[in-house]
């Protein structure tokens, strides 16, 4: 931060800075006058004028001598000038904090008082830091409340509309009775879906959460999670290929937090890429981290999506996702447990493929 902004000083304080130097400058011609006419046999007046006479025969002394008095008469001059700073200093940063504690002071003083300055400015910019990610929080949490308020709304309108209907008995027969049952079974599912989805994410994301570290083939756990999907992806036209660079990769991690990460890359694939015919699952070992891609062929994700696909209850399109079941968490939860596996997760889409690619380190500390 540039400071360009000098204390000024009013009149009186100018005054008394010129008072002070005057006085001192004086002052030390009275001491020398003093101490002049006390070197001598003669009387005060005598030795004066004697000795005045032998100094006007060395003005090189005189000179170096009312050259040291200047010299000292800026030092006190100048002492009293970083007082008078100090002094404004104090006034300024106390009306800063009354006035807008935000507000940082742009003032530029001598170099041994700006380190107050500095200071002071760092800890407004801290504070003001503080205050914005509250407010951000503060939103965050306003929107997390409201989509789940709009989320779980729907289906339990329904749910207490049919169970109404039954209640009302607003039926012709058993058949219509168990119709009404089974939509509202349906519905129940749904919110049961959001809210353990919901649970998950404020479990990942909160503070103490742990990882259970071990050793494992994550070449294996692609295989493995491969022939999970395989009957699903076969209803949908799909084939999941894995391939792995080398053919056994060992690194550490929390199994489950992982196999949860791409499930859920998995399952967006197979709900979400529409007219894809095969699903990827790459894994490659890049020095000290382990690249994994979950990629598929269908239909692209709109640029203006991409960098919200991560953002808690985005849906790229809505409607799709209702009907699929979607909570909007899953990608959020893979995110978050990418990074608390210490890696990061980014996505990359285009007319070809639509690729998910994360970044792991080979091993984690436990934390």
């Amino acid at each position: 931060m540039i400071l360009n902004k000098r204390i000024k000083l009013n009149a009186k304080e100018k005054g008394v800075l010129l008072f002070e130097g005057i006085g001192t400058f004086l002052l030390f011609q009275v001491i020398n006058a003093i101490i002049i006419g006390s070197l001598g046999k003669n009387n005060f007046m005598g030795n004066l004028q004697n000795n005045w006479s032998l100094l006007t025969n060395k003005i090189w002394a005189v000179i170096v001598v009312l050259i040291m008095e200047v010299a000292l008469t800026s030092i006190i001059v100048l002492s009293t000038f970083h007082k008078m700073e100090l002094e404004q200093i104090k006034k300024i940063l106390h009306k800063a904090a009354i006035d807008d504690q935000t507000k940082q002071v742009q003032t530029k003083v001598n170099p041994s008082l700006q380190g107050i300055i500095e200071s002071f400015n760092l800890l407004i910019l801290n504070m003001d830091q503080h205050a914005q990610e509250q407010r951000q929080s503060e939103k965050s949490k306003d929107e997390l409340i409201s989509n789940v308020s709009h989320d779980i709304r729907t289906p339990l309108t329904s749910v207490i509309g049919y169970l109404g209907l039954i209640e009302g008995k607003n039926f012709n027969d058993l058949n219509q009775i168990l119709k009404y049952t089974h939509i509202a079974y349906k519905k129940s599912l749904e919110m049961q879906n959001l809210v353990n989805s919901l649970f998950e994410f404020a479990n990942v994301q909160h503070a103490t959460s742990r990882l259970k570290m071990t050793k494992f083939d994550m070449a294996q756990m692609l295989d493995q999670l491969s022939a999970d999907f395989e009957l699903e992806a076969n209803k949908r036209g799909m084939e999941i290929i894995v391939n792995s660079t080398p053919d056994k990769i060992m690194m550490q991690g929390d199994t489950e937090k992982l196999g949860r990460v791409f499930n859920n890359l998995i399952m967006n694939a197979l709900k979400y890429g529409k007219g894809a015919t095969h699903i990827w699952l790459n894994a490659e070992q890049k020095d000290q981290e382990v690249v994994v891609t979950v990629a598929n062929n269908g239909q692209p994700i709109p640029e203006d999506s991409l960098k919200h696909v991560f953002d808690r209850f985005y849906r790229v399109e809505d409607s799709r996702s209702k009907k699929t079941g979607g909570t909007g968490l899953g990608l959020a939860i893979a995110q978050s447990m990418v990074q608390l596996h210490g890696g990061t997760i980014a996505v990359t889409s285009d007319k070809e493929k639509t690729s998910f690619i994360s970044h792991f380190p080979i091993s984690k500390s436990k934390d």
